[in-house]
């Protein structure tokens, strides 16, 4: 073999490819010096790999983070306005309860007024005519005038609820039906009523007359808590309510009429022709009496007239 057939057969060195080349050059020129072999950086090391992850991971935390107290946010002011909107609709079911308060003397027993203050939560049930805008006032039809009743119950997590019953004042006295019930507030932190005496002038924590109607009623409802204090009201709603109703006689509602003999007379009403005992037709008057600007035999009469 000769010296150029054994140069031809020696292996030749490979040269760096440029960019955009598959392979390197396969001549076999001298290999540049300081240029090392041919190698590819296609690919990430681990430790790029791990720190583009961390990063990632640092996002999608920010962002889970910040829907989280989005959420919340939204959630307690859902709760907040939930809360204010029950405590007015029980507020206005009170009110209206209060001011459509009807009771009748002949009919006592259906109308007594029941008012319970001696514990934690107050109570209160009363007969009244409810108005259209009443909650469950659909419930029982055209029988409007209905038992009505407000008291707290203990609801989850150790709080109260408000309830409210109502039926009609015939059917509560039949137990085998029960009233409609319904509930008003939750979270339930306060409930108190106070009365107003209108003869001793003064204010009643508590009512004992169930056959009168107090003049004026304070309504305190409390909903939720305080982060420092559970047992303070976080929202107190306050209302000042005047019942127009005052309890109606038997003789006015008819009572004693309807039990009067045929043809006889009421206590109030009377025979036509006739007049009430200690009423007299117009232009007479009673014994003892005289008209306007006369005066008795040797009476009392005026400054400078004369004796008759």
């Amino acid at each position: 073999m000769t010296l150029w057939s054994r140069e031809r057969s020696r292996p030749q060195p490979r040269t760096a490819c440029a960019v955009g080349e598959d392979t390197p050059p396969t001549d076999a020129g001298p290999r540049p010096a300081g240029l090392g072999t041919w190698t590819s950086k296609l690919a990430f090391t681990i430790l790029e790999l791990m720190l583009a992850i961390g990063i990632f991971a640092m996002v999608l935390t920010a962002i889970y983070m910040t829907w989280i107290a989005i959420l919340k946010g939204s959630q307690a002011g859902l709760k907040a306005a939930a809360e204010v909107q029950r405590s007015r609709v029980a507020v206005r079911a009170l009110e209206d309860a209060f001011t459509s308060t009807e009771y009748f003397v002949a009919n006592m027993n259906y109308y007594l007024f029941f008012a319970d203050t001696s514990g934690d939560m107050a109570a209160v049930s009363m007969a009244a005519r409810l108005p259209a805008s009443f909650p469950g006032v659909g419930r029982y039809g055209d029988q409007v005038v209905r038992r009505v009743s407000f008291y707290a119950e203990p609801g989850k997590e150790g709080t109260y609820d408000l309830i409210m019953t109502q039926a009609p004042i015939l059917l509560a006295t039949n137990s085998s039906y029960p009233p409609y019930t319904i509930t008003l507030a939750r979270d339930v932190t306060l409930f108190q009523l106070a009365f107003f005496d209108a003869l001793k002038g003064e204010w009643l924590d508590e009512w004992k007359y169930t056959n009168q109607l107090p003049k004026l009623v304070q309504i305190a409802l409390g909903l939720g808590k305080t982060a420092g204090n559970p047992n303070k009201p976080y929202d107190v709603v306050y209302s000042l309510v005047a019942l127009p109703s005052v309890g109606v006689a038997a003789d006015v509602q008819g009572g004693a009429w309807a039990q009067r003999p045929p043809g006889g007379a009421g206590p109030t009403n009377v025979p036509p022709g006739t007049y009430p005992p200690g009423s007299y037709p117009p232009g007479t008057y009673p014994p003892g009496a005289y008209p306007p600007g006369a005066y008795p035999p040797a009476g009392v009469r005026p400054p400078g007239a004369r004796p008759f």
